[in-house]
């Protein structure tokens, strides 16, 4: 822990906020670390803000708290006006009140946080990361209320029952990412028979402009809700694949020529409880038929349940 009031420190050099002004290094600073200890839980905005324009090159934060850390998120932006990324673990944090954000924010990350609410949405958010381990699905409401402007979501740890939540509001009415182009969803419950079993179908078109869809773990809905309207404009697609997901996805050979820019697909076929190898050659014949098919893919790898893998390109296949 630092010894000044502040709790800032450079990351990389483990330098206190006063000792790298002493000795000139603070324009440097391109990354600092803020800490908010349950010793120090009240640390006045005039602490943070009084360091404003001496880090004036700062662009990314990690703020680290262990009590609520409203007040100096808050205060973020005047102490580091070039901030643009940040980075949240509040372990063991009820953040009761809703914090204000810097406006100027481009990306934030959070981390085992069990409560998350920000006061106003932030006009520049283009990247968010949230870790669900540990945090509160109202994180979920976090994103939703950023849909407008999200360029890039990556959810991990989520589990398959809450997936729907990142699509739908509390109406229940499905929710545009009109801007998302790369997501990438970390589901857990992929061997949970009887949660798989009950994955929703959701109606709408959530993500019309994606790009890049990493589902690898488990495909969380029961239709194809999240590349519906990414028919001119999906590039690369990493999905798992089981009996359930091969009837939407491949019900026939041509069935991806609809992905007219589809270049490059990874398939993880998973092999449920029961299933016979009669129909993990099915499934692994579908892949193939409806790739060859497709216009413009450049590659295609096929994953199985032992870690083996076979990839194939445009000019040779190559095994792995």
């Amino acid at each position: 822990m630092p010894a000044d009031r502040t709790a800032l420190y450079w990351a990389r050099k483990g330098l206190s906020a006063s000792k790298a002004r002493a000795l000139g290094w603070h324009t440097f600073a391109r990354q600092a670390v803020v800490i908010v200890s349950d010793r120090q839980p009240n640390v006045p905005y005039s602490a943070i803000a009084a360091l404003d324009s001496v880090f004036c090159r700062v662009t990314r934060v990690k703020l680290l708290a262990m009590t609520n850390p409203g007040p100096v998120f808050s205060a973020l932006l005047v102490a580091f006006p070039a901030l643009r990324q940040i980075k949240l673990e509040a372990t063991n944090t009820q953040i009761s009140h809703t914090m204000h954000a810097p406006t100027s924010l481009t990306h934030i990350e959070v981390t085992s946080c069990p409560a998350f609410a920000v006061g106003a949405t932030i006009p520049c958010l283009r990247s968010l990361v949230l870790n669900m381990a540990g945090t509160h699905t109202s994180a979920l409401a976090f994103a939703r209320q950023h849909a407008q402007t999200l360029v890039k979501l990556v959810v991990k740890h989520i589990h398959v029952r809450d997936c729907p939540m990142l699509v739908l509001d509390e109406h229940n009415k499905c929710v545009e990412y009109a801007h998302v182009q790369v997501l990438r969803l970390d589901v857990l419950g992929a061997y949970d028979p009887e949660l798989v079993a009950r994955r929703e179908c959701v109606h709408g078109t959530p993500f019309p402009s994606l790009q890049y869809l990493n589902c690898g773990s488990l495909y969380p809905f029961a239709n194809n809700v999240l590349l519906r309207g990414a028919h001119h404009t999906l590039r690369v697609l990493i999905i798992s694949i089981d009996t359930k997901v091969v009837v939407w996805l491949l019900p026939g050979a041509t069935c991806l020529r609809k992905y007219t820019r589809l270049a490059g697909m990874e398939a993880r076929i998973v092999s449920r409880a029961g299933a016979s190898d009669t129909q993990n050659i099915a499934m692994n014949a579908r892949v193939l038929d409806a790739s060859f098919q497709t216009p413009h893919m450049q590659w295609l790898r096929i994953k199985y349940p032992n870690s083996h893998f076979i990839e194939y390109s445009r000019k040779h296949k190559i095994k792995l």
